[in-house]
């Protein structure tokens, strides 16, 4: 079985320099398959491993979507995001290549191969909408709201209603008997998944969702030279719009029984008209100053990395904590001196990186990650920032890459006694699983929430209090809780395991200067300072409750 990698890729487009996440698996002739709205590339990571037997496929995340730049465009339209495919397919160094697309994903293809037949081999649509004037404008009015979350976490809720909600009425709005489906309710792993792709997206979850209403496809099939298949299967509710479309000589129109005949009529019809097979494919390119995502193949799977320049001597390198990611820390790495060089990773099963369970040695695996990366790109002079109980692996990584070291930022390490240690493992690492109401979710925000409001989170008393101005800014929040749950195979195991790795007898180790950097209301504040008059190469550094501020003071450390 071939291996899915992921790839970022640099595109000087037409709405700006933007990168596009994709996916890649395989050898034969090149196809593009594109997802449904709002999903990600994500979606297809069985069925890019099944064709990768038989096609080079790469499955793009749609702009906006999963981790791919948004369109920089005030209305975004299907043939924008067609034409930002061809851009994406230039970028690569691709000419011509199938296409397979599933609803929204479907429709882009389309448009791609009625603006641009000469670069289209064939292209299989699997479910494709028609709408009357008047149902386009009740899908106007209702269908996509804002997505904007809440102080209280009700966007959540929400959320949870409205994806269970379009498996019972399509329009989802719409309840009434005409609208209502006839198929089971997913289970509540699959609500799941799918509102999370929504929560990934944010309010750009509109873009193509919308743009795909908008699209009259019907007037273009008639005119289409490429092969086209059009499908759908009986169980899905656009099948009924195939009876709206025209056939002709290039293409066929016809429902299949099952999702799995649709599948493998596509498959069928992009063998027919193969495209050439790919050469060396384009990747991402660093721009100084503007910060690159990068993917890092590291000999534990693919990590990615976000840096903002090509030079490899004085970088800070952050370490997120555990249940975050690059993206929730960008609020720091943002804000730091332009001049310094930041390189910022999602640790293995967390982000973008690749997920996989991890139950044992969790340490030692992030260990290696971290020094390949460092080995690999040759970095010196280096200063390395953990954060909270990262901290706990940042100690033993400077250990292995002490040549490269120059000094070490510890932002509130969690420094905890055996007792301390053994609630946290008891306490704050709950196993939440999604339930069929959602309130799961409602769980997740609260946790999250309530971490920066008491230490350690689950300690809701006068005790645990963190004083000062709370950061609950609600979309910070957001990003927080949704790479939490994105990272929902490894951070616990992580974090236990980062918590049992004796950090305060470790820091006398380190031959290179230490801060450590807090709130002076923090509860562990006190621990710090003691530290500072225990041992030499420790210095404390007050960062105030601003956390705007936390970028430019640590910048001054560096």
């Amino acid at each position: 079985m071939h291996k899915i990698k992921t790839e970022y890729c640099t595109i000087k487009s037409h709405w700006g320099d933007r990168q596009v996440r994709y996916l890649t698996c395989g050898s034969g002739p090149l196809i593009f398959l594109l997802h449904q709205s709002p999903k990600s590339a994500d979606e297809y990571r069985s069925l890019i491993e099944e064709w990768g037997n038989d096609f080079t496929v790469i499955a793009p995340d749609t702009p906006g979507y999963g981790d791919s730049d948004p369109l920089n465009s005030d209305k975004v339209s299907i043939e924008k995001i067609a034409q930002a495919t061809i851009e994406f397919a230039d970028a690569l160094g691709v000419h011509q290549f199938g296409l397979y697309g599933f609803h929204t994903g479907a429709i882009i293809s389309i448009a791609i191969g009625h603006r641009y037949p000469n670069r289209v081999k064939a292209m299989a649509c699997n479910g494709v909408l028609t709408l009357t004037d008047d149902e386009l404008e009740n899908i106007r009015e209702n269908y996509l709201p804002t997505y904007l979350p809440k102080w209280d976490g009700s966007h959540l809720t929400w959320l949870w209603s409205r994806m269970r909600e379009q498996l019972i009425f399509f329009p989802w709005h719409q309840r009434t008997e005409e609208a209502r489906m006839r198929f089971d309710i997913s289970s509540p792993e699959v609500l799941h998944e799918n509102a999370v792709e929504v929560m990934r997206a944010g309010d750009d979850y509109r873009q193509a969702y919308g743009a795909a209403f908008e699209y009259r496809l019907e007037k273009f099939i008639p005119d289409l030279t490429v092969p086209t298949l059009i499908t759908a299967s009986e169980w899905d509710p656009l099948c009924k719009c195939l009876a709206q479309l025209t056939p002709s000589d290039s293409v066929c129109i016809e429902p299949s029984k099952t999702h799995e005949e649709a599948l493998a009529k596509a498959k069928k019809i992009l063998l027919k008209h193969p495209a050439d097979n790919p050469h060396k494919l384009g990747t991402a390119t660093m721009e100084d100053g503007a910060f690159t995502k990068t993917i890092f193949h590291s000999t534990h799977g693919d990590i990615k990395i976000e840096k903002n320049s090509k030079t490899t001597s004085g970088s800070l390198l952050c370490i997120h904590p555990p249940g975050g990611s690059s993206k929730t820390v960008r609020f720091l790495t943002e804000s730091i001196n332009k001049n310094i060089p930041v390189i910022s990773i999602d640790l293995l099963g967390h982000g973008e990186s690749s997920k996989k369970t991890m139950q044992k040695n969790t340490l030692n695996t992030h260990m290696d990650v971290v020094s390949e990366i460092v080995h690999s790109n040759d970095l010196d002079q280096l200063t390395l920032l953990g954060m909270q109980v990262s901290c706990s692996l940042s100690i033993p990584v400077a250990k292995v890459i002490s040549k490269s070291l120059n000094k070490i930022i510890l932002l509130e390490p969690w420094i905890l006694t055996e007792k301390e240690i053994g609630n946290f493992i008891k306490r704050g690492l709950p196993l939440i699983e999604p339930e069929w109401s959602g309130g799961h979710l409602q769980q997740y925000w609260h946790m999250v929430r309530d971490s920066k409001l008491f230490w350690p989170w689950y300690n809701r008393s006068i005790s645990g209090i963190i004083g000062g101005n709370p950061n609950l800014d609600e979309k910070q929040l957001d990003i927080e809780v949704t790479e939490l749950i994105r990272s929902d195979l490894s951070w616990r195991e992580t974090t236990s395991d980062l918590l049992q790795y004796p950090i305060r007898d470790s820091l006398s180790d380190i031959e290179v200067p230490i801060i450590i950097c807090g709130r002076s209301s923090h509860p562990l504040e006190k621990v710090y300072t003691n530290i500072e008059q225990q041992l030499e190469n420790i210095s404390y550094y007050e960062l105030g409750h601003n956390f705007k501020n936390w970028g430019s003071k640590i910048s001054k450390l560096i």
